[in-house]
């Protein structure tokens, strides 16, 4: 069984500390020489709104969303070995309890970065509804290519909605 919970800096460095292959090829391509585990963990969950989860008691992933400008955030989410198997509770997580609130708010975008060979990451992007934008050129220090996708809120089919909330959540929703 997979719980989500608010995020933790313990918690966050330990999974920063133990990262995916393809996480780690990610996000330290973009950062300093030399960051350490604490360090992703605090600036992770220090700009937005974030949260674990767990996997049998384990912490297998970090997830979160900041704000890049008004009504835009950035999201972002990587995990341990394992955390795989936690996507599908992460996605109804997202859709069922977080976006009924942005659309509230008046979120607009949702932007995400992926490396280019982070194929996971796409397929479960494009499988959530976000849209690939561009390619960006030169993002990581070393000339790393990465993908730029979003979620235009206005425009995400009503069937992703849908597909991806639990049914407690369709009912409020609907309800509303």
């Amino acid at each position: 069984m997979v719980d989500i919970v608010p995020a933790t800096l313990r918690d966050v460095s330990y999974i920063a500390a133990n990262m995916r292959p393809c996480d780690r090829e990610e996000i330290y391509c973009q950062l300093p020489p030399g960051t350490k585990p604490a360090e992703i963990a605090a600036f992770c969950i220090g700009g937005g709104r974030s949260w674990a989860a767990f996997d049998r008691g384990q912490p297998r992933g970090a997830f979160g969303f900041s704000e890049i400008s008004d009504g835009v955030l950035n999201g972002w989410a990587f995990g341990r070995p394992g955390f795989e198997r936690c996507i599908p509770a992460v996605t109804r997580f997202v859709f069922s309890e977080v976006v009924p609130g942005w659309l509230e708010q008046g979120i607009r975008r949702i932007e995400v970065r992926t490396i280019e060979t982070h194929t996971s990451a796409h397929r479960w992007l494009e499988a959530a509804g976000a849209e690939r934008c561009c390619a960006l050129e030169d993002w990581g220090r070393n000339g790393e290519c990465f993908r730029l996708y979003a979620w235009i809120c206005r425009t995400v089919p009503e069937d992703i909605f849908t597909r991806w909330q639990t049914t407690d959540s369709a009912q409020r929703a609907n309800s509303a």
